[in-house]
Protein backbone atom coordinates (compact mmCIF):
# COMPACT_ATOMS: atom_id res chain seq x y z
CA UNK A 1 0.00 0.00 0.00
CA UNK A 2 2.88 2.42 1.20
CA UNK A 3 4.60 1.77 -2.33
CA UNK A 4 1.91 2.42 -4.47
CA UNK A 5 1.15 5.72 -2.26
CA UNK A 6 4.59 6.71 -3.35
CA UNK A 7 4.06 5.54 -7.05
CA UNK A 8 1.29 7.89 -7.36
CA UNK A 9 3.29 10.51 -5.07
CA UNK A 10 6.04 10.59 -7.54
CA UNK A 11 3.81 10.31 -11.07
CA UNK A 12 2.09 13.66 -9.76
CA UNK A 13 4.85 15.40 -8.68
CA UNK A 14 6.85 14.57 -12.21
CA UNK A 15 3.75 15.70 -13.93
CA UNK A 16 3.23 18.98 -11.98
CA UNK A 17 7.01 19.78 -12.43
CA UNK A 18 6.66 18.92 -16.65
CA UNK A 19 3.55 21.12 -16.18
CA UNK A 20 5.43 24.41 -14.44
CA UNK A 21 8.95 23.95 -16.23
CA UNK A 22 6.57 24.23 -19.96
CA UNK A 23 4.77 27.03 -18.42
CA UNK A 24 7.93 28.65 -17.06
CA UNK A 25 9.51 27.97 -20.35
CA UNK A 26 6.77 29.22 -22.36
CA UNK A 27 6.95 32.41 -20.80
CA UNK A 28 10.57 32.77 -20.93
CA UNK A 29 11.18 31.72 -24.81
CA UNK A 30 12.46 28.54 -23.97
CA UNK A 31 10.99 26.39 -26.43
CA UNK A 32 10.80 28.80 -29.28
CA UNK A 33 9.38 32.31 -30.40
CA UNK A 34 6.38 32.79 -32.42
CA UNK A 35 6.88 32.83 -35.89
CA UNK A 36 5.48 35.65 -38.27
CA UNK A 37 4.06 34.58 -41.59
CA UNK A 38 7.18 35.57 -44.08
CA UNK A 39 7.65 38.29 -46.35
CA UNK A 40 5.87 37.86 -49.74
CA UNK A 41 8.86 38.14 -52.17
CA UNK A 42 6.76 37.98 -55.78
CA UNK A 43 5.45 41.44 -57.56
CA UNK A 44 1.98 41.47 -58.39
CA UNK A 45 0.91 39.84 -61.91
CA UNK A 46 0.58 43.08 -64.40
CA UNK A 47 -3.24 43.79 -65.15
CA UNK A 48 -1.56 43.21 -68.92
CA UNK A 49 -0.83 39.91 -68.28
CA UNK A 50 -4.20 39.07 -66.76
CA UNK A 51 -5.87 40.57 -69.69
CA UNK A 52 -3.81 39.38 -72.28
CA UNK A 53 -4.82 35.67 -70.60
CA UNK A 54 -8.07 36.33 -70.33
CA UNK A 55 -7.70 37.49 -74.46
CA UNK A 56 -6.01 34.31 -75.59
CA UNK A 57 -8.61 32.03 -73.75
CA UNK A 58 -11.34 34.10 -75.64
CA UNK A 59 -9.39 33.68 -79.15
CA UNK A 60 -9.12 29.82 -78.39
CA UNK A 61 -12.48 29.21 -77.31
CA UNK A 62 -15.10 28.43 -79.94
CA UNK A 63 -17.36 31.57 -81.24
CA UNK A 64 -15.04 33.44 -78.73
CA UNK A 65 -16.91 32.26 -75.83
CA UNK A 66 -14.40 33.75 -72.63
CA UNK A 67 -15.64 31.23 -70.60
CA UNK A 68 -12.03 29.26 -68.90
CA UNK A 69 -11.29 26.74 -66.38
CA UNK A 70 -9.61 28.00 -63.15
CA UNK A 71 -6.68 25.56 -61.55
CA UNK A 72 -6.58 26.03 -57.64
CA UNK A 73 -5.72 25.04 -54.34
CA UNK A 74 -7.96 24.82 -51.54
CA UNK A 75 -5.98 22.73 -49.45
CA UNK A 76 -2.41 24.35 -48.78
CA UNK A 77 -0.90 23.84 -44.94
CA UNK A 78 2.16 26.32 -44.10
CA UNK A 79 4.03 25.44 -41.17
CA UNK A 80 1.58 27.40 -38.70
CA UNK A 81 0.20 23.75 -39.01
CA UNK A 82 1.55 21.34 -36.26
CA UNK A 83 2.28 18.38 -38.52
CA UNK A 84 3.51 20.62 -41.79
CA UNK A 85 5.83 22.23 -38.83
CA UNK A 86 7.49 18.98 -37.95
CA UNK A 87 7.47 17.43 -41.06
CA UNK A 88 9.49 20.66 -42.75
CA UNK A 89 12.16 19.95 -39.84
CA UNK A 90 14.87 19.64 -41.53
CA UNK A 91 15.93 16.32 -38.67
CA UNK A 92 13.56 14.62 -39.85
CA UNK A 93 13.94 15.17 -43.68
CA UNK A 94 12.27 18.55 -44.36
CA UNK A 95 13.61 21.44 -45.83
CA UNK A 96 12.65 24.24 -43.20
CA UNK A 97 9.87 26.61 -42.64
CA UNK A 98 7.67 27.45 -45.07
CA UNK A 99 5.41 30.83 -43.98
CA UNK A 100 2.06 32.18 -45.72
CA UNK A 101 4.50 34.10 -48.04
CA UNK A 102 6.17 31.05 -49.35
CA UNK A 103 2.64 29.71 -50.60
CA UNK A 104 1.74 32.78 -52.07
CA UNK A 105 4.47 33.35 -53.68
CA UNK A 106 4.42 29.05 -54.80
CA UNK A 107 0.85 29.71 -55.71
CA UNK A 108 1.26 32.89 -58.11
CA UNK A 109 4.64 32.34 -59.77
CA UNK A 110 5.87 27.96 -59.18
CA UNK A 111 2.40 26.28 -60.09
CA UNK A 112 0.62 29.62 -61.54
CA UNK A 113 -2.49 28.85 -59.75
CA UNK A 114 -5.60 30.92 -60.63
CA UNK A 115 -6.64 30.73 -56.74
CA UNK A 116 -5.34 28.62 -53.37
CA UNK A 117 -6.63 28.70 -49.80
CA UNK A 118 -4.80 28.53 -46.43
CA UNK A 119 -6.23 25.57 -44.63
CA UNK A 120 -4.11 25.60 -41.41
CA UNK A 121 -4.86 23.48 -38.51
CA UNK A 122 -7.25 25.32 -36.14
CA UNK A 123 -5.45 24.46 -32.91
CA UNK A 124 -2.00 25.50 -33.39
CA UNK A 125 -3.81 28.86 -34.34
CA UNK A 126 -3.57 32.02 -32.57
CA UNK A 127 -4.90 35.56 -32.70
CA UNK A 128 -1.63 37.02 -33.88
CA UNK A 129 -1.15 33.90 -36.53
CA UNK A 130 -4.38 34.66 -37.65
CA UNK A 131 -3.43 38.16 -37.66
CA UNK A 132 -0.47 37.57 -39.79
CA UNK A 133 -1.90 35.32 -41.76
CA UNK A 134 -4.72 37.95 -42.94
CA UNK A 135 -2.08 40.61 -43.77
CA UNK A 136 -0.20 38.07 -45.99
CA UNK A 137 -3.32 37.04 -47.71
CA UNK A 138 -4.03 40.44 -48.65
CA UNK A 139 -0.79 41.52 -49.58
CA UNK A 140 -0.77 38.44 -52.12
Amino acid sequence: MRRTLLAVASVVVLLVGAAVFWWVGARNGWLGHERDAGPITGKAIPAAVIAARTQAVAAASPEGDASQILFGDLHVHTTYSTDAFLWSLPMLGGEGLFPVGDACDFARYCSGLDFWAITDHAESGTPYRWDQTKRSIRQC
